[in-house]
């Protein structure tokens, strides 16, 4: 087992991060000859400081709506979810893992949910748990042959999840629950779902814990807490398959099922299941007969699965780092995306490895193709000051030295488990067969006060089935805001409809709370849904167009805001704006009675992003609204003064 969860890079000598990484081919030893990476790869380097902010930035965030909130701000563990569902009618069905209040442990925490019917109106963003009671987590959500809607989430107590659905499509599942594919004394846990009408296909994993009279998770095949599929005809209500191992799924290129790890998606009769993680394998399980029999198919075999202690020598070798998707494509092909990693042990005698966090990169396969995929995204291509470098500066507890300093030449990430800088895909189509995939990324120069990398939400598509790519955009771009866990939908029209989380803090509270991370509070966070113009995508006018030496600033007609800084304040505090135009540009400031309290003199500005500092001196302690005026179009936000 992985003891080494420091994601150091210090420990490799300066030489060898000079001369960059290697590939190994696969099936081939560390003494083979070694390829080097594509030209597109570039890790993460350091850059100076929060002053070198390139200030261009923009998005229309009057296009974003808000769904739902929560206090817990864990997503996943590695791959997202699929929690977004473009159904026939134009209807979409969100969920994403809620908690209502900031109590300790989150004992309110379940399955948060919300409808946009055929109009276009949302459920109100309230009371958006759907469970009576239960604790549950990771949520999955599908739409039934009879229109509605059913939640499946984990119930981490006891093991199995928690069934909730609807009786009137449209509306919230009722609350009423039943307790799912309990495997008694396992706790099946993080569970995948998708449907075709009444039939449900789950896989998910064992908890585990050490504890005194506690459990250990199985071993089958020689897999620690493996990856199991069951199936239901009923919508869940009964289950005839229930925690099978899949067929070839062994310790040949497998060690563990892994927390998240792994996804699943249905089309009709066809059933794709893709299973990944550092040091192991990218499997790819198929069926055409709507989950009787699979066949196994091979999109990345890492060089030295399953690792042990032995085989992993003095070597740096790529691997897939958990974030996976899987996709169908209209004339039943599966597709493959995930994380691109990197591993290296320099001791072979005890049971640890580092893992370097820096890695940015999102790699495609599809069925047919030969196992290792291809890079579709780097993180050069958000490069935002022109030196073909996505240079972050980061800080996490878990790679910090004896001394408390991060050592020389490290670049991390604010924690989630062993991912890579660039991860958690998510995979749509279009009925024209255009791929879209949209994934997370940290920013360049976007720092928090502790000097942690936002994250925003980059998108790549395909119009030859993943032939050929083409660059990367950035969706979301707000100031100083981390924007993560996006999932798409599968089927995409006019639009990729996305949902993800905005978090005022990087990482997470379960993973970052720490003094030396900024003691990440428990707080309130935002949960938006997007329909993005597959129109835009194409034009590059989604926000930030990064590729090669391209990038194109937003070219919409509005006038848009992005969050003030520093929040809270006194004195002074900047807005950055983004101009379609050139024009005239004032800031207003209103307590919440609606009275104007101070009004900025009036600027003619170009068309492109700038940054307007408000002088609000001499205003009282409290919260106040601020609105930018320019351009015939207004962005009202709110602020507060200490």
């Amino acid at each position: 087992m992985n003891k080494n969860y420091l994601l150091a890079l210090g420990c490799i000598s300066a030489s060898l991060i000079a001369q960059g990484p290697a590939i190994v081919p696969s099936g081939a030893s560390s003494t083979d000859a070694q390829i080097a990476p594509p030209e597109s790869f570039v890790e993460l380097q350091q850059t100076s400081s929060r002053s070198n902010h390139i200030q261009r930035r923009g998005v229309d965030y009057s296009g974003f709506v808000v769904i739902g909130e929560t206090y817990y701000d864990l997503q996943t563990n590695s791959a997202m979810p699929h929690r977004i569902i473009l159904n026939d009618d134009g209807s979409i069905l969100t969920s994403w893992t809620t908690a209502p209040s900031d109590a300790t442990g989150f004992p309110e925490r379940g399955s948060g949910f919300n409808y946009r019917s055929t109009s276009g109106s949302w459920l109100p963003t309230s009371a958006n748990r759907v469970e009576a009671s239960a604790r549950t987590g990771w949520p999955n959500i599908a739409t039934l042959s009879d229109g509605n809607s059913v939640t499946i989430g984990h119930f981490a107590t006891s093991g199995g999840f928690y069934r909730t659905a609807s009786t009137t499509p449209g509306e919230r599942p009722d609350g009423t629950s039943q307790n799912i594919l309990v495997e008694t004394p396992y706790k099946p846990i993080w569970g995948r779902m998708d449907n075709n009408g009444d039939t449900l296909h789950l896989i998910c994993t064992y908890t585990d814990s050490s504890a005194p009279g506690q459990v250990r998770a199985p071993t089958r095949k020689g897999i620690f807490s493996p990856m199991v599929y069951s199936r239901s005809f009923d919508g869940g209500l009964t289950w005839n398959k229930a925690h099978e191992m899949l067929p070839d799924y062994d310790s040949t290129l497998t060690s563990n099922g892994g927390a998240d790890r792994y996804t699943i998606e249905v089309k009709g009769n066809t059933v794709a299941i893709a299973n990944a993680g550092l040091l192991q394998g990218v499997l790819v399980w198929k069926s055409t007969d709507g989950g009787n029999t699979f066949n196994r198919l091979i999109a990345d075999e890492f060089a030295y699965a399953p690792w042990d202690s032995k085989k992993l020598m003095l070597d740096t070798p790529y691997t897939a780092d958990g974030t996976v998707d899987v996709l169908i494509d209209n004339d039943g092909k599966v597709h493959a995306f995930w994380g691109l990693g990197r591993v290296f042990d320099d001791d072979t005698t005890d049971e640890s490895y580092s893992f370097f966090p820096g890695v940015q990169g999102i790699v495609h396969w599809k069925e047919g193709d030969p196992s290792g995929g291809t890079l579709i995204a780097s993180g050069a291509a958000f490069d935002r000051d022109g030196d073909d470098i996505n240079g972050l500066v980061q800080a996490t507890t878990a790679a910090k030295d004896e001394n408390g300093a991060i050592p020389n030449g490290l670049s991390t990430v604010a924690r989630l488990t062993n991912t890579s800088a660039m991860r958690q895909p998510s995979a749509g189509i279009d009925p024209n067969g255009d791929i879209f995939v949209s994934f997370s990324i940290p920013i360049e120069s976007d720092l928090s006060d502790f000097d942690a990398n936002y994250r925003d939400i980059g998108m790549v598509y395909s119009t030859d089935g993943g032939n050929t790519w083409a660059a990367s955009q950035n969706v979301t771009q707000a100031l100083r805001q981390e924007d993560d866990f996006a999932c798409i939908a599968k089927s995409v029209d006019d639009y990729v409809h996305m949902i993800w989380q905005a978090d005022d803090q990087c990482g997470n509270n379960l993973s970052n709370d720490d003094p030396n991370f900024g003691n990440h509070p428990v707080a309130k966070n935002t949960i938006y849904y997007q329909a993005i113009p597959v129109a835009d995508i194409k034009a590059g006018t989604i926000g930030m167009q990064y590729g090669l030496s391209t990038k194109n600033p937003n070219t919409g007609n509005v006038s848009v805001v992005g969050n003030n800084y520093p929040n809270p304040f006194t004195g002074i505090t900047n807005v950055m704006i983004y101009l379609s135009q050139p024009g005239e540009v004032k800031w207003e400031v209103k307590n919440m009675s609606g009275q104007l309290v101070k009004a900025g003199t009036a600027q003619e500005l170009v068309r492109g992003n700038h940054v307007v500092q408000m002088d609000c001196s001499g205003l009282t302690t409290g919260v106040y609204t601020y609105t930018l005026i320019a351009g015939g179009s207004n962005v009202s936000k709110k602020m507060m003064i200490k």
